[in-house]
């Protein structure tokens, strides 16, 4: 995937300043960069994302919503995404010239050109269409400078556990956010949980667990491409989506 790629969209904007002076732990620095690194050096990756997060809703105020996402990449083009919950079963198939949505409930589908690469292909989806793929941020290319621009206060709170693993657990605090990683302490330094809140839109949460990481795997080119199913209806212009 190499440092060009990210997996998904950004799920909220790290660029908010603030005047106060920075703190900034060099402990954690140096386990978000060694992360970062890693990251960066893979050539393939597949794991899953199951998301919790608060949403408006005009009756109610906060309501969590979930979803569990199944994620393939192959970089610098290749990506392939399934999501259940509660907008309901979704696909999300690119190839390096197009990405196709499929919704496995409606049966139908929607097919649109695409840039030639995982990141440019993301920003053009998401200016066009509004699609957000969650769980991006700590695949950022940048992830790590945008921490160190965006936050006033960066900590490393010690070793947790998180579903038995042993993990470091990082804290960055500006005025308006609360972002924490939990990362796994062992010889591959990768992400198991990803907390965002927004103190500035009443706490409101996004949460992330990553399970079932495979690292480098081989993923074959096939599944990177979508055959419709019989009877499957091309809707021809896909329209606003999230997941």
């Amino acid at each position: 995937m190499k440092k060009s790629m990210i997996f998904l969209f950004l799920v909220c904007n790290l660029s908010v300043h603030s005047q106060n002076e920075k703190t900034l732990d060099t402990v954690a620095v140096r386990i978000l960069d060694r992360m970062a690194d890693f990251i960066g050096g893979l050539n393939a990756v597949s794991f899953t994302a199951t998301i919790a997060q608060d949403v408006e809703d005009s009756k109610y105020g906060l309501v969590k919503e979930f979803s569990e996402n199944q994620v393939y990449m192959v970089g610098p083009d290749k990506m392939h995404v399934q999501v259940d919950g509660t907008y309901g079963h979704k696909g999300y198939w690119y190839n390096g010239e197009s990405l196709v949505y499929y919704s496995f409930d409606e049966n139908n589908y929607s097919v649109v050109d695409a840039p030639g690469d995982i990141v440019s292909m993301m920003d053009s989806i998401h200016r066009n269409f509004e699609i957000e793929f969650p769980a991006a941020d700590v695949f950022f290319p940048d992830f790590v400078d945008l921490l160190l621009e965006s936050f006033d206060h960066i900590e490393y709170l010690g070793e947790k556990e998180v579903d038995g693993l042993k993990c470091f657990h990082i804290m960055a605090v500006n005025e308006s956010s609360n972002v924490q990683l939990w990362i796994s302490n062992d010889a591959f330094f990768l992400p198991q949980r990803f907390l965002i809140v927004h103190k500035d839109e009443d706490y409101k949460q996004y949460l992330v667990n990553f399970t079932n990481w495979e690292v480098n795997p081989g993923l074959p080119v096939e599944m990177f491409s979508f055959e419709p199913p019989p009877n499957a209806k091309n809707i021809a212009i896909m329209a606003t989506k999230s997941f």
